[in-house]
């Protein structure tokens, strides 16, 4: 993998992580959303996390990966 695509999956996780942050804080104020809003938030919220693990997985570079 090259540098600049190496920065540019990170600049993408740390993107993804901060979406992540924000949607956790919206997600306590429950009393601010309707529950069709909250839903839509937490779901959300899974499939961001899931994109993260994913490309942290992609892009790891511990023990045993090639």
């Amino acid at each position: 993998m090259t540098k600049s695509l190496k920065m540019m999956m990170d600049t993408r996780i740390s993107r993804a992580k901060q979406l992540v942050k924000l949607l956790e804080r919206l997600t306590k104020q429950e009393h601010l959303y309707t529950a069709e809003k909250i839903i839509e938030m937490k779901a959300q919220l899974r499939v961001v996390k899931q994109e993260i693990a994913d490309l942290e997985a992609k892009t790891s570079k511990g023990f045993g990966k090639k």
